[in-house]
């Protein structure tokens, strides 16, 4: 029996010699086995003094089983079945299952397709591996869901030394798509979509009241959901240390387990209450993988955690580490390759330093603080066993990792409580919405699990911030070897029977998990104390009675957030990276404020309208109004859908129209009037379609043109319709076919902006047009690219600018001058047919009529309060360019001239597609601000690059 207790190591240490073996050479699968076998009998054959021929035989026999398992997920890869089959040049329609989570990475989604199913050559083929395909921003594809794309493919590339088809191959992807085109396929509903539609709920439930960076974190924390986090948080948490936090592991199962434990606890007390508990426990934890979409990483923390589970039910610490060696053996088996992911092995190996070493570090440290104590003595644990991984894959060590954790760690169970409270509230809320207790539950389940979220992201990029908080370390593979060998030699001379662990809960899981749960469960000081907090926010944070204008920091694209002196907001463009743009509203915005009364998209181009769709979904929408010129861009047509399904009121952008924000805030259209929409498009390009408009306020005023180039200023100069302002954004990102002498002439600005993406292909914004802008006297020109947002704030007689480097000296404004005369340019009730864009052959027709509106029909959410105010627009039936639903829909329009609301309804249809091609987009960086208590602090933090479009 001596020699059976080693018989579970000796196998999984077989298993992984063998998946090693046949991935650097052809294994002798045959030799091995026969060679375990013998050495098995023999060991058989000499009882108890042939415990070493059994346990090697055992070995050699679990060898050939990992060699044999790891050839064959290596032969689906690369054999016959493989879809690099299909690599021949040619376009090919696929089908296929999302597998995860698709991954957003700036402009584009990257996602897994299994179960794929095609044609070749008029008969059906079924690869047995994945396809990696690269989608564009807008498809709206989740998990579970089927997905036909068209497109070439292509085999991986190695690029910087890195094997990245071997890497693919590991996680049995055979080939990369990208695709030109993708649908989602509707199918009955099953199980995985009814959990795949929970999960997605509850998503959208945290979405909705929690900002970003915040939201993503929570959902991480909830839901597995990491791919939207902020790349500064994971920097930084990797610097601190924390990054056991920010990733799937067993320490985020352990958490629902320890909590769930903790609701549980009187059960103990009660026959059978010992087996009861933790197997409650795990039936809960495998629910919630589950619900996590059930993908490797979740699985795997998964069995980590079920091993903690089985060691503590089994009452002993030797428990522990078989069950930790038996999930390990199984995965092993079913997935070869996984021995090769890092977070496998730092899952394993982590789990493993907690079992091992956890309790006697504690009880060496047993005067500490019991709070202190644990958090350094799991932190310490778990480091000792994953330093050599650590080191040889990301060459850096943390110096603060212990500080870190005692900082962040008691924080994490409260921030899955509240994010888990914040999402089923939210969802509660869409369903039924009560005005007023819905608007106070709201803005404390959302402003709890906010603040909660942001002392995380505070603590955790505070510590990394300290001087050589992390240094570069470089050691070489055969470094973790001999680590290994130190680690066992050393714990063996160190042995002391007399250590015992300081608390029980320590020998499988953090003890600090299930306290700060029980803690929970009497809220009543906390309750207190987040309510007086939010509070105090929110009074902070309420309109300071002046004009905000923020050109947000989106890398190479447009996005510009105005804020009214009564609170109304207005959304001009959403940029190219809709998390990067949420992030950056929600550093702008108060973590209540869940609406955006219009969004102006001034055309469809790709690094204008891709963030709107998300801010779309994640924010009450009150209007959109773009120019209605018709162009193909999956985004463009997927805002204008959801905002058909939406009930959003969507309105077409033409000269003469206005905007009453608030009651000293308006937007007046210049640009374009219907006969420039209905017209070919000068020099074909989509960028001069661009809405102008200008902005005032007071004696304030602004031009903000898109990305109108130089026929549209001639345009406008030529109508005399170019009024003296303030402030100009410079149009096209500071282009050279934009932003003439004439222009400024004619505006005569004291400030002038330029959002543009550091660092662009494009080379924005030109050195003539800076030239140009210099040449100007009195010209203060800021830019995105070097200085951050840039915030305008203005009371209508003084404004100041605010970038990265603090804010400026007060200036006077121009005043109110006469804007000059539309002239030319009337609105008919019926305008003649003509063509939606330069593209011939696609006519349609449209009428329109002037309305006045004074509250949009959809309600507000109950995260904000309601904005009103005036606009006067062209409300017109949907264009037969449209890309939109063909579905009639009404359009309601109210007057405010009369006490009783006189409305009027004219039915929307969209009609055929005419669209234009797309443009790429570019490569460029920016710079992130984090979020402070109040609507407009925010301070810069490094990032790496973003794309945007142009």
């Amino acid at each position: 029996m001596g020699a059976w207790r080693f018989a579970l190591p000796a196998t999984l240490a077989g298993v992984a010699a063998g998946i090693l073996a046949a991935d650097a050479w052809t294994a002798p699968q045959p030799a091995l086995a026969a060679g375990g076998v013998a050495l098995l009998a023999l060991g058989g054959l000499l009882g108890r003094r042939g415990s070493a021929a059994t346990l090697l035989g055992l070995a050699l026999a679990a060898a050939a089983l990992g060699a044999w398992r790891s050839e064959a997920a290596m032969q689906a890869v690369e054999g016959p079945s493989s879809v690099a089959t299909l690599v021949d040049g040619e376009e090919h329609e696929l089908i296929g299952t999302i597998v995860d989570d698709p991954r957003p990475r700036e402009d584009r989604l990257q996602l897994v397709l299994a179960d794929i199913v095609t044609k070749r050559d008029g008969r059906v083929v079924r690869p047995a591996d994945r396809l990696l395909v690269w989608l564009p921003r807008g498809v709206d594809a989740r998990a579970g869901d089927r997905l036909r794309i068209a497109g070439e493919l292509e085999i991986a590339e190695d690029f910087d030394g890195f094997a990245y088809r071997d890497y693919l191959a590991r996680q049995g992807i055979g080939a990369i798509a990208r695709a030109r085109a993708a649908t989602v396929i509707a199918g009955t509903p099953g199980p995985a979509q009814v959990l795949a539609g929970v999960r997605a709920a509850l998503l959208r439930g945290l979405n909705h009241l929690v900002p970003e960076p915040e939201a993503a974190l929570g959902a991480g924390f909830l839901l597995g959901v990491r791919a939207s986090i902020a790349a500064e948080i994971n920097a930084a948490f990797a610097t601190a240390g924390l990054t056991h936090v920010v990733a799937i592991s067993g320490w985020n199962i352990a958490i629902v387990a320890a909590i769930v434990t903790a609701l549980l606890s009187p059960l103990r007390r009660r026959r059978g209450g010992r087996w009861a508990t933790p197997l409650t426990a795990a039936a809960v934890v495998g629910g919630y993988v589950v619900l996590t979409g059930a993908s490797p990483s979740v699985v795997r923390a998964a069995l980590m955690a079920g091993a903690m589970l089985v060691g503590r039910l089994g009452g002993s610490r030797a428990h522990a580490p078989s069950a930790l060696a038996l999930a390990a053996l199984a995965m092993l088996l079913v997935a070869p390759p996984v021995l090769w992911d890092v977070g496998f092995q730092l899952s394993l190996l982590a789990t493993a330093g907690l079992v091992w070493f956890g309790a006697p570090i504690e009880a060496r440290l047993a005067g500490w603080p019991g709070w202190i104590r644990e958090p350094v003595a799991l932190t310490l644990a778990a480091q000792l066993t994953t330093l050599p991984i650590i080191l040889v894959n990301f060459e850096r060590l943390s110096l603060v990792a212990p500080i870190a954790n005692v900082l962040v760690v008691p924080f994490v169970p409260i921030a899955m409580l509240f994010s888990a409270i914040a999402a089923l509230v939210g969802i509660l809320d869409a369903t039924i919405h009560v005005p007023a207790l819905g608007t106070a539950l709201t803005w404390f389940a959302g402003g709890a699990a906010w603040l909660v979220l942001r002392l995380v992201v505070v603590i955790g990029t505070a510590v990394a911030s300290i001087p050589h908080a992390s240094v570069p370390v470089t050691v070489p593979p055969p470094f973790a070897i001999a680590w290994f060998q130190m680690l066992a030699l050393g714990t063996w001379a160190l042995r002391s029977p007399s250590v015992e662990p300081a608390s029980e809960m320590t020998r499988a899981d953090p003890g600090v998990v299930a306290r700060t749960a029980a803690r929970l469960l009497r809220p009543t000081p906390i309750l207190v104390v987040l309510v007086a907090t939010l509070l105090a926010i929110s009074i902070a944070s309420r309109p300071d009675g002046r004009l905000h204008v923020t050109t947000l920091d989106i890398g190479q694209g447009d996005a510009i957030l105005v804020e009214t002196p009564s609170g109304a907001t207005m959304l001009i463009d959403g940029g190219p990276d809709p998390e990067l743009t949420l992030r950056r509203i929600g550093a702008n915005l108060p973590f209540f404020a869940r609406r955006i009364d219009l969004i102006l998209l001034t055309h469809p181009h790709q690094d204008h309208v891709a963030g709107l769709v998300e801010v779309a979904g994640r924010f009450s929408i009150g209007a959109i109004l773009h120019a209605g010129i018709a162009f193909e861009n999956p985004s463009y047509e997927r805002l204008l859908t959801d905002a058909h399904r939406s009930n959003v009121q969507v309105g077409l952008a033409r000269t003469g129209g206005v905007i009453a924000l608030d009651a000293t805030t308006s937007v007046r259209i210049l640009y374009p009037s219907a006969a420039d929409a209905s017209a070919p498009l000068p020099d074909g390009d989509i960028n001069n379609g661009s809405v102008v408009v200008v902005l005032t306020h007071g004696g304030f005023s602004a031009l903000l043109t898109g990305d109108a180039e130089a026929p549209v200023e001639t345009a406008l100069l030529a109508r005399h319709a170019m009024p003296q302002v303030d402030l100009l954004k410079v149009a096209h990102h500071g282009s050279r076919t934009s932003t003439s002498p004439a222009l400024l002439e004619a505006l005569r600005p004291s400030a002038a902006v330029i959002s543009a993406g550091a660092d662009n292909e494009y080379g924005h914004p030109a050195p003539e047009t800076l030239a140009t802008l210099a040449g100007r006297p009195g010209l203060a020109v800021y830019r995105t690219d070097t200085e951050g947002d840039v915030e305008l704030e203005t009371d209508g007689a003084t404004y100041r600018v605010r970038t990265d480097a603090g804010w400026s000296d007060p200036r006077p404004v121009h005043g109110q001058r006469a804007a000059g005369s539309i002239g030319g340019w009337p609105c008919p009730i019926v305008p003649p047919h003509c063509a939606c864009s330069s593209r011939p052959g696609c006519r349609m027709g449209s009428s329109s009529t002037r309305a006045a509106w004074l509250a949009w029909p959809s309600p507000p959410r109950a995260s904000s309060p309601r904005r009103r105010f005036r606009w006067t627009v062209l409300w017109s039936r949907r264009r037969r360019c449209s890309t939109t639903s063909t579905r009639p829909r009404a359009v309601v329009a109210r007057t405010t001239g009369s006490p009783a609301p006189v409305s009027s309804r004219r039915w929307v249809t969209g009609s055929s597609r005419c669209r234009s091609p797309p443009t790429r987009s570019p490569r460029s960086s920016t710079r992130i601000g984090t979020r402070s208590a109040g609507p407009r602090c925010s301070s810069p933090l490094p990032t790496g690059t973003w794309r945007g479009g142009s």
